[in-house]
């Protein structure tokens, strides 16, 4: 199969070469500039490109760049519009992505080394067990930046930072490294440490294993008060669709920060994978994409195309058989993790209705011009404990519409947005439920002032 696309490809280009090559024998070019001379017009070629602007905005006004490209075809001119642009216009043209942006994304993510500590029982009575160090590798993006003051908060991966084998008491590094994009590496995986480059030693705030998710600091850094560092602006993942452009950014097999490109492939679904401890499995809410995700890459950033942050990369499938199925946490959902972490003192505290909800129907619908699947959510929880939040409050059969929360109110048409939006909830918070019951629309209040209310994850 290899061999016959590879035939396929080079009969491709080989054809275009001949396109190419009988236009340029057969078709004399004429500039736009001639043809204006051929049609009357005295002066220099500057002279007519200033006739171009016209005066004061007034003589080119209810014109546009297609209109100037249309009047050059119709008097002879033979290139696309980008080729009149770059001729005439002095433009810098681009013409599949913006390496300005790219490069703003890329100082906002970081190369992350993990140093770890473990123990290895002898195997003999009269030898002793030995203390190895080992290491690993990944990225982070900067979502918090005081460059005065020499501070950072980055977001990454739980797996990146863990270890089920570590000697720490939570299995995590305490000894993290971070290096954005240009500082010299001198990570020792010896020593676990970096003494002479410009390794940036960070601190675990906090995370959650089940969401994969976990936030570091960066205080009185030197290196970042004086090098070119940015935060990641923060896109609407809830806004993304099949097909859109993306950039992921990251360390890829500890090799320093890099950047592919790709396409988004499924805007929301739930992969199960195994847990970063080992034991049973988890389901993660993810965006799917073609875009190249590698080891190292765990925690780095997937970008769109105008620069906005939307995902969090953390996985790809590695079956012998597949290939281009990577993946993503949507940033709907980590941006409310990661407030949740540094609200909580590094613990995410999830609030929780004590009700399972259901899909029971979807359907395609446009939404300012955008493909997307509106789904319709119920309550299925025939018995409701009286110890949950929704005890008396929510009936079984009720359809969710929307959930407001500190006075925003965001319509509930997928199941995952009930969860997301839980996520900014904290005690002492009251939030309004609306929902269908009985062809009626009824707000349901719910106030969360009870420690059962909440789960705890670290």
């Amino acid at each position: 199969m290899k061999k016959i696309w590879k035939s396929i490809l080079a009969i491709t280009c080989t054809a275009m070469m001949f396109a190419n090559l009988a236009a340029c024998e057969k078709k004399e070019i004429i500039s736009a500039y001639d043809i204006a001379v051929e049609n009357g017009f005295q002066g220099t070629e500057e002279e007519w490109l200033s006739s171009l602007k016209g005066s004061n905005g007034l003589d080119g006004s209810g014109l546009n760049i297609q209109d100037v490209y249309e009047a050059a075809k119709a008097n002879g001119f033979e290139g696309s519009l980008l080729d009149f642009i770059k001729e005439y216009l002095d433009a810098d043209v681009q013409e599949d992505n913006d390496t300005k942006t790219i490069a703003d994304n890329m100082l906002s993510v970081v190369s992350i080394y993990c140093g770890f500590t473990k123990t290895v029982e002898a195997e003999n009575w009269w030898e002793k067990a030995e203390e190895v160090k080992y290491s690993s590798a990944g990225s982070g993006v900067i979502l918090d930046l005081n460059k005065e003051a020499g501070n950072a908060t980055i977001v990454t991966n739980y797996h990146v930072l863990y270890d089920a084998e570590c000697n720490t008491p939570n299995h995590i590094s305490d000894s993290i490294y971070l290096y954005p994009y240009g500082a010299f590496n001198q990570y020792s995986t010896e020593t676990n440490s970096d003494e002479k480059g410009d390794g940036i030693k960070a601190r675990y705030v906090g995370g959650a294993m089940d969401y994969d998710i976990a936030v570091l600091k960066i205080e009185g850094s030197e290196f970042i008060r004086n090098n070119l560092i940015t935060k990641a602006k923060i896109g609407n993942s809830e806004g993304v669709q099949a097909g859109e452009k993306v950039f992921a950014v990251g360390n890829p097999d500890g090799a320093g920060i890099s950047v592919v490109s790709g396409v988004i492939s499924v805007e929301s679904e739930y992969i199960e994978m195994s847990s970063t401890s080992g034991v049973g499995t988890v389901s993660y809410r993810v965006m799917r994409t073609d875009a190249a995700i590698n080891s190292g890459n765990s925690g780095g950033a997937l970008f769109n195309a105008r620069g906005e942050l939307i995902g969090i990369t953390n996985a790809k499938n590695v079956g012998s058989d597949v290939d281009n199925m990577c993946y993503a946490l949507p940033m709907a959902q980590v941006k409310n993790l990661y407030k949740n972490i540094l609200d909580n003192g590094g613990v995410l505290q999830r609030a929780m209705l004590g009700v399972m909800a259901e899909k029971i129907s979807s359907k395609p619908v446009m939404v300012n011009g955008k493909l997307t699947v509106e789904e319709e959510i119920i309550v299925s929880s025939a018995e409701i404990a009286t110890t949950a939040a929704a005890y008396n409050k929510l009936h079984f059969g009720d359809k969710f519409i929307s959930i407001t929360i500190g006075g925003e109110t965001v319509a509930i048409t997928k199941l995952h947005h009930v969860n997301d939006q839980l996520l900014k909830v904290r005690k002492g918070d009251t939030i309004t439920i609306k929902v269908l019951r009985d062809n009626q629309e009824v707000d349901v209040q719910i106030t969360y002032n009870n420690d059962l209310y909440f789960t705890m994850y670290n």
